[in-house]
């Protein structure tokens, strides 16, 4: 993969690498698009927790909470 990096960034990252023994500049981008895709793949996680709550009220869902409700009633009720 090739790509045009911003001067000031390959400075920061050589000066960053510069002070870390054992590093270089292939580790450093490695660890910003892991960086990057955890980010995207949170940002997306919420999307879709925003998306799932617009129909927590959905009648079918209510409906479906009702009776898992009155299952785990039954089910966790005390015996005598």
């Amino acid at each position: 993969m090739g790509a045009t990096l911003d001067p000031e960034l390959v400075a920061a990252v050589d000066a960053h690498v510069a002070q870390h023994a054992g590093l270089d500049r292939s580790a450093v981008i490695d660890e910003a698009l892991r960086l990057w895709q955890e980010r995207e793949q949170g940002a997306a996680m919420q999307r879709q927790i925003r998306e799932d709550a617009k129909h927590y009220d959905d009648p079918e869902r209510v409906a479906w909470r009702r009776i898992r409700d009155a299952a785990a009633a039954r089910t966790f009720t005390r015996r005598r």
